[in-house]
């Protein structure tokens, strides 16, 4: 039944009543995000990684260029099209190292993360991919309080199997917060902080390159 493909038709959602009730403050944090981002450097580049349909940009800081990848070429066409030249797309592999990339004053991956069984290697590729000073910033479901997997068990594994897809085993890597904090450290990352928005739902963390 399921395809990893058709969770695509996923990525249309995020800004529609049940989904808004999780992506809302994942965007509001993003957003606050990218505008520390302009402050301290109003010309930078921002990496993208696991773009989807990049519903945010319309809202980011205009002095911003952003460079978005993705594993799904849908995805990266999408963006294309959108002909704006501040922003960029490519299609990557799955293992693909991002410092072969550039350079980057700042990163975000929202909803990314839990995707990826190698995570150790993943943020530590996103630290190498960021300018010493740089900034990252990433999303992803919070497992360290009860109130998500029940959501995912019952409602999303409806709206899932409706869609074409099952979310049965689509998250390998599960986070709570203090994996989280954990794991940003332990890529050598600083000024780490972790916070769980939406109703506890998901995890928003950020930390900085300073070396």
């Amino acid at each position: 039944m399921s395809t990893a493909a058709d969770y695509f038709s996923n990525h249309a959602r995020v800004r529609r009543f049940p989904w808004s009730l999780y992506h809302g403050p994942l965007e509001a944090s993003l957003q606050a995000f990218l505008e520390l981002v302009a402050q301290e450097n109003a010309e930078a580049l921002v990496l993208v990684v696991g773009c989807g349909l990049m519903q945010e940009f319309d809202q980011s800081p205009k002095t911003l260029s952003f460079l978005a990848v993705d594993i799904d070429e849908r995805a990266v066409l999408r963006i294309q099209e959108r002909g704006d030249p501040r922003l960029s797309a490519r299609h990557i592999q799955p293992d693909t190292p991002l410092s072969t990339l550039g350079a980057f004053d700042a990163i975000y991956a929202k909803e990314v993360i839990e995707h990826i069984v190698s995570w150790h290697r993943y943020l530590r590729d996103l630290r190498e991919a960021l300018k010493v000073g740089g900034r990252v910033w990433l999303s992803t479901p919070n497992y360290g309080d009860p109130w998500l997997p029940v959501v995912e068990q019952t409602f999303l594994e409806v709206v899932a199997r409706f869609s074409g897809f099952s979310r049965r085993d689509i998250h390998p890597s599960k986070f709570t917060k203090a994996l989280l904090t954990e794991a940003l450290w332990g890529a050598g990352l600083e000024e780490v902080c972790v916070e769980k928005v939406a109703f506890h739902l998901a995890l928003c963390g950020s930390a900085r390159r300073l070396h």
